[in-house]
């Protein structure tokens, strides 16, 4: 019985404040709108730190007395070494079909002789690509034997490391500054609802109503109000995607990499931010009535 109630004054108070129901929604997909172009930058950052580090390996370059046998006891040793994802070896007419296809052939035609030397390709797992790690491993291919010289893209990670505490905190300031926004103006909004029915408040107080009987009707319109500014920030957003593929990329790239996980994540932020908006705006509302709910 209580159920019906709840449902019936919860659904009751979308009709009676329309307009003020209508702007918490709107400001509930505002925030959900923010957090998610937020999130896409998050993601897209941390996605191009790790192409950035995928391109980071080792080369190492082999005498030219290398032989089939001196390779194989090289690749023996290098296995040995912690930290290794898998090697390519690059011979010299490899090598010099990928500084033609890059540079042209041009460079190496007044030349008699190909004068690049074969080479190996190491990539490490992420967790080894560190400067101060890969130094200490660089150090280690080195001292073997047929290796003339060892190189990898060191600024590449200086230019990571000295970067990444900033973006972190950066992200972290962010992501707390659109939190605490759109708690604060979903709360403010839906305050606004409670207050439109400020005479039904007194009106139960003087029945003698219990204070959960009087506020679970507001925490579950509360509730509708996120999931409902959850599926309006989605429809938006969707809006959004098809208007840039068409537009940009003429193909479903982008709408295509936006997944159940996080429609589920976006819907439930959205009820999280009504319930909790509804939550404080109650809090604040007996409070100016001089009651502690």
């Amino acid at each position: 019985m209580k159920l019906n109630y709840y449902i019936t004054e919860s659904l009751r108070g979308f009709r009676n404040a329309k307009l003020s129901t209508l702007a918490s929604v709107f400001t509930i997909a505002i925030s959900l709108i923010l957090i998610s172009i937020y999130f896409i930058i998050y993601v897209n950052s941390n996605l191009l730190i790790k192409s950035i580090k995928d391109k980071v390996e080792f080369e190492l370059f082999l005498d030219e007395t290398c032989t089939s046998e001196d390779l194989s006891n090289i690749k023996e040793k290098i296995r040995t070494i912690g930290g290794i994802k898998n090697i390519i070896y690059i011979s010299k007419d490899s090598a010099k079909k990928i500084f033609e296809a890059e540079f042209g052939k041009d460079m190496l035609e007044i030349l008699d002789d190909n004068p690049l030397p074969a080479s190996l390709k190491i990539n490490l797992y992420d967790e080894y690509k560190s400067t101060e790690r890969m130094d200490k491993i660089k150090s280690q291919f080195e001292q073997i034997p047929k290796v003339t010289d060892v190189e990898f893209k060191k600024e590449y990670l200086e230019v990571i490391e000295k970067n990444s505490s900033a973006l972190l905190f950066v992200n972290l300031i962010v992501s707390l500054i659109i939190t605490i926004t759109s708690v604060f103006l979903v709360s403010n909004t839906i305050r606004l609802v409670i207050s439109s029915r400020k005479k039904l408040i007194d009106l139960l107080k003087l029945l003698g109503a219990k204070r959960h009987f009087i506020i679970t009707p507001f925490i579950l319109e509360g509730f509708i109000q996120g999931f409902a500014g959850g599926v309006l920030s989605l429809i938006i957003l969707a809006g959004f995607y098809y208007y840039a593929n068409s537009k940009y990329f003429n193909d479903s790239t982008i709408i295509s990499s936006v997944g159940f996980e996080y429609i589920l994540y976006l819907i439930l932020t959205g009820i999280s931010l009504g319930v909790f908006g509804s939550i404080i705006s109650l809090r604040k509302f007996f409070k100016k009535q001089k009651e502690v709910i």
